[in-house]
């Protein structure tokens, strides 16, 4: 016989349900204490208790959005079920609800420990970055997560997670089913005030705010230490803005719009390059980013050879560490004490890809973007690209890759850009040794000299971008580490595993060994009175340690090498000044090439009356002035003063108008930007078409 249903069991369901949702809720809790265990340092406890206490109860209310969401369609089954009043179909609604809350709890929980996976590596919670899973390459990730993580123990403790979170549902519906069925005669006044309650409170929760817009990743920034501000988020959230933001790119990126120069690009360039909108060229806007570097005699009658190695993970923090005990520079340190080394430099991008997109084409890396060589952008040619001022001046030009040419489509990407050969390990000597990335360093570097002494008759541009400094960190049988020593300041800093870090370091020590060598060979030989020499990093070393708000320069510092030989050095020189990746091709055009058109957004970091301003797509602003931390995601900004300029440390304070000129010059650089890759004509053969017809709004450049 069928049985009926009354509105006491839709309130015992619901009681019982309540505590199975705070079940889990206390879970997610305790999964950012975890978070929090692994990645706080211990400084972020001292003199800031109540932000932290503030931060945990964000958190919650961050978790409950989430959980809140989950009830939605449990709120509206139950509903429905209670409309047919039949016990069958309400007992074999608990067995869908069983195991809906199953399969969602287990996928919370899996983006939880995937979230915490790609904080231990990139210092931040799962972002736009996550895609690069799916555009990288991916075999070599795998081999890469299979050598760093237990993968054995992470499955079994995933399976012991999903094991808990079945039987703790199934315990839960188990005890509705069989509870007695008690008749309760409710009022009508009762069931409506209920299904109110119920229905109110499930929608405040998913809302997570009662003020005037519902709770946002932006809502976390509640303090000025940046891990307390992501303490309160959970990878769930940012994974949704994440795909928001792919989405976004896909039906039509505007980041003009979003730096505030909708429908008055001229503006934006006015505000980039300093002059009145009156003397730019409206006609075609990106000419206007075209320059000329100063005649020079002596640059005409032997072009001297450009070298610019990108390296793999080479970050600033570890050089300030380096000892005779601790030596992670080894030979390099030679070379880095008589060249130019800019210290106050960071990366366009905290990913290779974005980095390399920046100096490929003197242009920013552009926030929450796809990189442009996967993008349908990557099948124009560029005004902009790297080698054509070289190409167009007669040099060899050659890209070299340590991994294989097709990652990220670099095969077909580099070319257009005024590349003669684009090459990776596929070309390179067979008995070279690989890791799972590429050819170890010191191979890459011989194929580099190789290339160099090749006798073509014409001077050579090079750009190498190396692999070896990446997880998992493997050395080759061919080197013998020197001393690494870690003090105990030092280790005090490390986040996460200790023994991880020390390879990272040695791998880090490698790299700058076989690099130095690579110098010295070049110097010592023919070569050496005629090339320049350009290293950096693609980002910094930033997986190792954790850095507050005011170590921001650090975090994303990488260095900037310029070996120039002394027939070729500038009158001037201030490496003190601030600068990014895209600074670094300007400033070889002006100390290579006699007047010569290029195209860039950067400046020459040895132009005394350029602005200095770095950046990056994370919305790292500084200069000489300070510094602002902004979000090209939802317009917030911090400003920070030089608390010690030397040693890269700031201190907040309130906006003014030095900090306001830094912001108004990375905003219209980046909507310049946007407004050029999707502008800028497309090149029909090696001469740039409408650089010879630029000569009205050429700027000089010393």
């Amino acid at each position: 016989m069928k049985r009926s249903i009354d509105f006491g069991h839709i309130i015992e369901a619901t009681k019982k349900l309540i505590i199975l949702n705070s079940v889990f809720l206390a879970i997610m809790t305790l999964s950012r204490v975890v978070f929090f265990l692994c990645f706080s340092n211990g400084a972020h406890i001292r003199n800031l208790y109540t932000y932290l206490v503030q931060a945990f109860v964000l958190g919650i209310r961050f978790d409950l959005v989430i959980v809140a969401y989950i009830n939605i369609l449990i709120t509206v089954s139950l509903f429905i079920v209670w409309a047919f009043r039949n016990e069958r179909l309400f007992k074999g609604w608990f067995t869908f609800v069983q195991y809906y809350y199953f399969v969602m709890y287990a996928l919370v929980f899996i983006i939880l420990a995937a979230d915490i996976g790609f904080y231990s590596y990139f210092q931040n919670h799962i972002n736009i970055m996550i895609f690069g899973l799916f555009e990288d390459d991916t075999r070599s990730l795998m081999s890469t997560f299979a050598e760093n993580y237990n993968i054995p123990l992470v499955a079994a403790g995933c399976s012991l997670v999903f094991v808990i979170i079945y039987f703790v549902c199934r315990y839960f519906i188990r005890s509705i089913k069989t509870s007695p069925m008690r008749t309760v005669n409710y009022r009508p006044l009762a069931k409506v005030a209920f299904t109110v309650l119920l229905v109110a409170g499930n929608a405040l929760s998913a809302r997570g705010s009662l003020n005037m817009f519902p709770l946002n990743p932006m809502d976390a920034a509640i303090s000025g230490d940046a891990f307390i501000n992501k303490l309160s988020l959970n990878g769930i959230h940012t994974l949704y803005k994440a795909v928001q933001f792919r989405m976004r790119e896909e039906k039509g990126y505007d980041l003009v719009s979003e730096m505030g120069y909708e429908h008055r690009i001229d503006d934006a360039f006015s505000d980039l390059l300093n002059i009145d909108k009156s003397k730019l060229n409206s006609n075609a806007l990106e000419k206007n980013l075209t320059r000329i570097t100063a005649r020079n005699t002596s640059l005409e009658k032997e072009p001297p050879n450009v070298i610019f190695i990108m390296m793999e993970g080479f970050g600033s923090e570890l050089i300030k560490y380096n000892t005779a005990e601790f030596n992670v520079l080894g030979e390099l340190k030679r070379h880095f004490d008589t060249g130019y080394v800019w210290d106050h430099f960071i990366s366009a991008d905290n990913g290779t890809i974005g980095s390399i997109e920046a100096v490929l084409l003197n242009i920013p890396k552009r926030p929450q973007s796809k990189a442009i060589s996967q993008s349908t952008y990557a099948y124009k040619s560029y005004p902009s690209g790297m080698a054509l001022p070289y190409k167009n001046a007669g040099y060899d030009t050659i890209f070299l890759y340590g991994g294989s040419i097709g990652w990220r489509n670099l095969d077909e990407f580099v070319p257009r850009l005024g590349f003669d050969t684009a090459s990776g390990k596929e070309a390179m000597d067979p008995a070279y040794l690989e890791n799972q990335w590429g050819v170890y360093d010191e191979f890459l570097f011989d194929h580099i000299y190789k290339k160099l002494s090749s006798e073509t008759g014409r001077p050579k541009f090079i750009f190498a971008m190396t692999t070896s400094n990446h997880p998992p960190y493997s050395l080759p049988p061919t080197y013998t580490p020197l001393p690494i020593k870690v003090s105990s300041e030092l280790e005090k800093s490390i986040v996460g595993n200790k023994d991880l870090a020390k390879k990272r370091f040695i791998m880090y020590q490698y790299a700058n060994q076989r690099l130095g060598e690579l110098l010295t060979r070049i110097k010592e030989s023919k070569y050496g009175e005629n090339t320049i020499i350009a290293v950096t990093g693609d980002h910094n070393f930033w997986n190792v340690f954790d850095y507050s708000a005011e170590r921001y320069p650090d975090r994303y510092g990488v260095p900037l090498y310029l070996y120039v030989p002394d027939s070729l050095k500038p009158a001037q020189s201030d490496t003190s000044v601030t600068g990014s990746h895209i600074d670094i091709m300007p400033t070889l055009y002006n100390l290579s090439l006699s007047s010569r058109e290029y195209v860039a957004v950067g400046t020459n970091l040895f132009d005394k009356a350029a602005p200095h301003i770095g950046f990056n797509s994370d919305g790292f602003i500084f200069s000489e002035y300070g510094a602002i931390k902004y979000s090209p995601k939802n317009g917030a900004d911090f400003f920070y003063a030089w608390q010690d300029y030397a040693s890269k440390h700031l201190s907040s304070t309130s906006r003014n108008i030095n900090l306001d000129k830094e912001l108004t010059y990375y905003r219209a650089a980046l909507a310049v930007t946007d407004y050029y890759v999707k502008h800028s004509a497309s090149i029909k053969d090696s001469k740039t078409p409408y650089l010879s017809d630029a000569t009205n709004t050429i700027t000089k450049s010393n």
